[in-house]
């Protein structure tokens, strides 16, 4: 049975990963109260005020990793795209160093393609970061490093 994430169409998916990818990526405090992690179960949500200045930061950092995803897939193959994104690394051999992994090593090299000839913007170069190091800290966690 498919899962409904492989159904969803292109752009849908690509919203809902943006969307994960901004709420990860975004501290507590930067977050508008309805994404915030509750530490208190007793805790209202609070109501969600559209027009806040806190959702229009969000909603502009949701659109940040839309062209980053767009871009990303406009220029590798999409499967690996896709891993890269939902942060979950092929990992075909047992390896004993990180550099090891085709998908790390891969990412490394789209990072630099983006960074030093294509001449990204400096947002994307701090998402592209951001993500380099999540993926790499979910390969170590699935590999004895």
């Amino acid at each position: 049975m498919p899962s409904r994430q492989l159904t969803l169409p292109l752009n849908d998916r690509i919203a809902t990963a943006a969307h994960k990818l901004a709420v990860r990526f975004t501290e507590d405090t930067d977050l508008p109260a309805h994404f915030q992690r509750q530490k208190d179960a007793s805790v209202k949500p609070r109501k969600r005020k559209k027009d806040s200045d806190i959702e229009k930061r969000f909603r502009s950092n949701v659109d940040s990793w839309t062209r980053l995803i767009e871009t990303m897939i406009s220029k590798i193959d999409h499967a690996q795209a896709w891993r890269f994104v939902h942060l979950l690394p092929k990992i075909d051999l047992p390896i004993t160093r990180i550099t090891q992994n085709k998908d790390f090593c891969d990412f490394i090299d789209y990072l630099i393609l983006r960074r030093d000839t294509e001449k990204c913007e400096t947002d994307e170069l701090g998402r592209l970061a951001l993500l380099s190091v999540a993926f790499q800290r979910e390969i170590e966690k699935r590999v004895q490093i």
